[in-house]
């Protein structure tokens, strides 16, 4: 038996997030789902219901397979990080945080000794908290969700923390929270406080489960559930890794398998870590999605509003309803979809206008809202000012044509393979390109 246990917990884990989300998995009424489904590429429709079946208990198959001590664990990593993916293609809506780690982590399981997976796996879970804690060292977070979570805090005898402060002190108390999470992951890639910084991350993510359970801020139940394995990837990655560093690859083996790992498997997971490490240092320019670049819990996203008029509310289904509301009584009723994708999928909503705006092209067509339907696309946040870039689509007929643009200009970056063709492509994402009837202004 494995005397490495992380692999094992995380194969447990990701059967526990894909089970508590089960509708992203494995698909809900067909009408929700031709909305809120956005895949990556185009594929027969037919096909899309059995493909996504097919995949996800591959996935759970093969999660079972390590968590029992398969013989052929490291093939069954492999089968894991291949299903991941290919679900992501099937609907970028799977791309959760915790789904895009553990492929990650699934590649390194399969390919690496344990002593060469730890250290990679250090890199990668520190820059988890550096680029989350960088990310939310801005004016949204520290105004909005900050406040939320410092709020949320409440002490016996003593009562709620914000009731103690000020308005101003809240606010620079809210700094405290990003800034305490970059320097863990900093500690964490230091060796000699690596065991402190793992101890922190431990107390952080038990204040989160604190703050976002049902008795709290009731966050779903994936995302509690992510915090629970991040506690014990910390204990074992980073409080307590024993001695099981100088095994190599061979006594730390599942029983059975004792084949060594393949260099040149090595070394694509290694280039997989390393993009992955990078990557998101161009999540503000839009080079690299929110979620991926691990913007969590951080309101700076790029986001689209979608707003339907009372006249066109009979047309859409009766699921979607309930999570309209006109709160200014102009008539036009707001679609709150971080509630319709968690009462319906059981996750938050994938916070990246390009998919949002995908499902607004979607609603406006399947439905024929016509002119019954306008949208706000609205850009990332300014780290200092929280102001956006906002762009108004009116209409089904605008609605198209900007998902018709964006779609060809990710077809035409695809295919650039030059510098300066890219470079020329950049000018597309400039907010204002589209003919009337759009407007563009910023707002907060």
């Amino acid at each position: 038996m494995s005397k490495w246990w992380l692999p094992r917990i995380w194969a447990a884990g990701l059967l526990l997030l894909i089970t508590f989300s089960h509708p992203l998995w494995f698909g809900g009424p067909a009408n929700i789902d031709s909305v809120l489904t956005a895949p990556l590429f185009s594929y027969p429709a037919n096909s899309a219901k059995w493909s996504t079946w097919l995949t996800t208990i591959t996935i759970l198959v093969a999660c079972a397979s390590v968590l029992f001590g398969s013989r052929y664990s490291r093939t069954m990593w492999w089968v894991i990080t291949a299903s991941l993916v290919f679900s992501f293609l099937l609907n970028q809506h799977r791309l959760q945080p915790w789904a895009y780690q553990s492929a990650i982590y699934a590649a390194v399981f399969a390919s690496m000794s344990v002593a060469q997976a730890k250290r990679w796996l250090v890199m990668i879970a520190a820059s988890i908290y550096l680029y989350s804690g960088i990310g939310k060292i801005d004016f949204q977070f520290v105004h909005t969700v900050g406040q939320d979570f410092l709020n949320a805090v409440w002490f016996p005898g003593i009562g709620r923390f914000a009731d103690q402060f000020d308005a101003p002190t809240m606010v620079r108390l809210a700094y405290a929270l990003p800034i305490s999470e970059a320097l863990v992951a900093i500690a964490l890639l230091i060796p000699w406080s690596r065991r402190t910084a793992g101890l922190c991350a431990i107390g952080m993510h038990l204040s989160l489960l604190a703050i976002l359970g049902p008795w709290n801020l009731d966050h779903s139940a994936g995302v509690l559930c992510w915090n629970v394995l991040l506690v014990a990837q910390a204990w074992f990655l980073f409080v307590c890794p024993s001695l099981e560093l100088e095994a190599d690859s061979e006594k730390m083996a599942p029983e059975g398998e004792t084949q060594r790992p393949h260099p040149v498997a090595s070394r694509f997971s290694m280039a997989i870590v390393i993009v992955a490490v990078v990557m998101p240092l161009g999540e503000r320019f839009g080079y690299w999605d929110h979620w991926t670049s691990w913007a969590l819990y951080s309101p700076h996203t790029s986001r689209v509003e979608i707003e339907i008029h009372e006249s066109a509310i009979d047309r859409l289904p009766v699921e979607i309803v309930p999570f309209l509301s006109d709160v200014d009584g102009d008539h036009w009723n707001k679609l709150d979809l971080s509630r319709w994708s968690i009462s319906h999928l059981n996750v938050p909503i994938y916070p990246q206008s390009r998919y949002q705006l995908t499902i607004a092209n979607r609603l406006a067509n399947q439905f024929e809202l016509r002119d019954a339907i306008r949208v706000f696309v609205k850009g990332v946040s300014d780290r200092r000012t929280g102001r956006r870039e906002v762009q108004s689509l009116l209409g089904q007929r605008a609605i198209n044509e900007r998902f018709r643009q964006n779609a060809s200009r990710r077809l035409s970056e695809t295919m650039a393979c030059h510098p300066r063709v890219l470079f020329r492509q950049k000018p597309l994402n400039v907010i204002g390109v589209l003919a009337n009837p759009t407007t563009n202004f910023k707002t907060r």
